[in-house]
């Protein structure tokens, strides 16, 4: 005679409960607000302000050492 088994769970925990937990946490995602979306477009512009300043500064230096280097 063959018995049956029963499952047996270590944890007690409701099916509501198990999916709460087992959520995809990207279901909590929340557009970002008006003021965030400002502070990142600040922050890109920013960026870039400062790599164009920095490639300038660079193009000014290499003109600079060609200039001397004819002379």
């Amino acid at each position: 005679m063959a018995k049956a088994r029963k499952a047996k769970t270590k944890n007690k925990e409701s099916s509501a409960e198990y999916f709460l937990r087992s959520r995809p946490k990207f279901l909590d995602w929340e557009p970002p607000t008006e003021e965030e979306r400002l502070l990142e477009v600040k922050a890109r512009r920013d960026a870039k302000t400062r790599e164009l300043e920095k490639v300038t500064q660079l193009e000014k230096e290499r003109q600079a050492a060609k200039k001397s280097a004819r002379k």
